[in-house]
């Protein structure tokens, strides 16, 4: 009665779910953290709690996936801002030869065991394995400031790897399902805009002085938020119009992004963009979109946990081999332990296209349940190979040290 009489008070006002999913999932995202593990699983965790998965307080409604939308937009415009266009054209046979072998490799293997050996729908097999095999840009940045690889060479081609993957992973999601005529469209004004942003990246570059003079000068006399709403504003413009040709208005929230960065507007604009989105995002938008991720499991049989298993061997197996050997041939520094437990952290981009392809029909719940689940347990697993990892290599060099 009680469980019953929580539901029905919930439901009465949106501001309400959202206090009691921000709650928990910030209350649970801590204690991972403090165990070490990622936060984002324990926001997900959140949502299956107080989700038709457990206790059923918090059903999926329209006004969740509106507020989910927009926390999206946030979350991967921040991925952009941080990412730079640097990363793209820096190493690039690298992180290319990172991309194919690490994610498109086991992607092509995994939908095609799905398709043919689980017997599932063509849609679904691809998105289903598209959002497993994909390693993610915001864990790996997480992992490579912790290491402190970040400003290194071997730092950004793994990024570089990641990112590259990261982009050609929403490029499938927003292809596979259309005609070919369909995409070749949309793959012409991808490539256009991809051009026009360079071009405008440059200019930006070439012009830079006069550009930062002026945002600095507009932040002294307007204050951070107006900067901040300039690019809030930029980043909508490009969303939609990513939206109208066809292509996920997330693509366009990251591509803008990747224009902001420190090279185009300056040390000082850039850092209180980078930090005010980080708390926007920390506080807000990423402990929220993960929780209602988790609401969006509205059930959890075992009949996900086979195809959960071959998705899991699958990715840690042939991805996971492919990162190791890739580090132990370009890396120069950087251990292949080390590189492995980075290129393995599953999640915010995961999640992400699990829950674009379910909100899209392209996913059924089980599968859903059976990416996140499998998203979670990378997460957690590659979590303590890095953080093991870390701990030798500290260890080596205390020892090399001593004598």
């Amino acid at each position: 009665m009680g469980l019953y009489a929580l539901h029905c008070t919930v439901n009465v006002s949106i501001i309400a779910v959202i206090l009691l999913l921000l709650v928990v999932a910030i209350g649970l995202g801590s204690i991972f953290r403090i165990i070490g593990l990622p936060d984002l699983v324990g926001a997900i965790a959140a949502g299956i709690i107080v989700g038709p998965a457990l206790f059923g307080i918090v059903t999926p409604t329209p006004e969740l996936t509106s507020i989910s939308s927009l926390a999206l937009f946030f979350i991967i415009l921040q991925i952009g801002v941080e990412s730079s266009s640097d990363i793209f054209t820096k190493n690039v046979s690298y992180i290319l030869v990172f991309a194919v072998t690490s994610f498109v490799v086991p992607f092509v293997i995994m939908a095609a065991g799905s398709y043919f050996i689980f017997k599932l729908p063509y849609l679904e097999a691809v998105s289903t394995s598209l959002a497993v095999s994909i390693p993610s840009i915001s864990i790996t940045s997480v992992l490579l400031v912790k290491s402190g690889l970040i400003k290194s060479e071997d730092g950004m081609r793994l990024l570089g790897g990641v990112a590259m993957s990261d982009v050609l992973a929403f490029i499938i999601l927003v292809s596979f399902h259309r005609s070919l005529i369909t995409i070749l469209i949309v793959s012409t004004s991808l490539a256009a805009f991809v051009v026009a942003l360079y071009f405008v990246d440059n200019i930006l570059r070439s012009r830079s002085e006069h550009l930062i003079n002026r945002l600095e000068g507009l932040m002294d006399s307007e204050g951070d938020a107006v900067i901040f709403a300039i690019v809030i504003l930029m980043g909508l413009a490009v969303s939609y119009f990513f939206e109208y040709i066809g292509i996920t208005f997330v693509m366009g929230a990251f591509f803008s992004g990747l224009i902001i960065h420190k090279n185009s507007v300056g040390e000082k604009t850039y850092g209180v963009l980078k930090r005010t989105f980080q708390r926007i995002n920390s506080s807000f938008f990423i402990p929220l979109f993960f929780s209602i991720s988790g609401v969006d499991l509205s059930s959890i049989t075992l009949s996900i946990f086979p195809y959960m298993l071959f998705l899991l061997v699958v990715t840690a197996g042939i991805g996971g081999f492919a990162a190791f050997q890739f580090s132990k041939k370009y890396m120069k520094t950087t251990s292949p332990s080390i590189s492995l437990g980075i290129f393995g952290g599953r999640g915010a981009v995961g999640i992400i296209i699990a829950s674009i392809a379910l909100t899209d029909g392209f996913m059924s719940n089980n599968n859903y349940a059976s990416a996140v689940f499998a998203t979670i347990i990378m997460a957690i697993a590659f979590s303590f190979v890095f953080e093991r990892s870390m701990k030798k290599h500290s260890s080596n060099i205390k020892q090399m040290e001593i004598s």
